[in-house]
């Protein structure tokens, strides 16, 4: 599936994003994880590798020329199958085409994208083969998710269990239903989730 690039964006704050994104990455065996959400912490501390020596986003240079897969690929961090580029800084817009472009010949690519909008948002969705979002079906927080939703592209959306049934979620985001989640979900339900939308890009893309 190299080539693949699935963006997550959290329909709202405390989703689950960031962890859903990791759970494709592994999903996806040989992969690249792109932190693209700046507010979100670090995804190299969520994962537990912040400690671990290997290129984040400051220290990433691209100034417009080619970017060697392979040297970007032994530059990374790694999480098991996974290697891992963090946003220890908040990318730039012009630059994360350019590194997906490069990453995703090495594998699948997840982008977790930030919320805000902005060049940054715009730039991580328009690299996306899909994106996303990640919903809890309450009613406060799918107008939260309709409102970051991506206007323009391929759109899935995954559930996370509430008061509003999930095809119904899904249909007042206005995309496809790619997979549900149980409220408090175990590591395996989440794993099993994201394996399902993985498969779903194999017979193509989400419209």
């Amino acid at each position: 599936m190299a080539g693949v690039v699935v963006g997550v964006i959290g329909g709202s704050g405390g989703a689950g994003a960031s962890s859903f994104a990791a759970a494709l990455a592994t999903a996806a065996g040989r992969s690249v994880l792109v932190d693209c959400d700046p507010a979100g912490g670090g995804i190299d501390v969520l994962l537990g590798v912040e400690a671990t020596a290997g290129t984040r986003w400051s220290g990433l240079r691209v100034d417009g020329g080619h970017l060697d897969p392979e040297l970007l690929d032994e530059g990374l961090p790694r999480w098991g199958s996974v290697s891992v580029l963090a946003a220890d800084a908040a990318p730039l817009p012009a630059a994360v085409g350019q590194v997906v472009r490069a990453a995703a010949s090495l594998g699948v690519v997840v982008i977790d994208v930030p919320r805000a909008g902005g060049a940054l948002r715009d730039a991580a969705v328009a690299a996306c083969s899909l994106c996303v979002l990640l919903a809890v079906a309450d009613v406060h927080r799918l107008a939260a998710a309709r409102a970051v939703r991506p206007p323009d592209g391929p759109v899935g959306v995954v559930v996370r269990r509430a008061g509003v049934a999930p095809a119904e979620a899904a249909r007042m985001l206005g995309a496809p239903l790619l997979g549900v989640l149980p409220r408090l979900a175990p590591a395996r339900a989440v794993a099993r989730v994201a394996a399902g939308v993985l498969d779903g890009l194999r017979t193509g893309p989400a419209r």
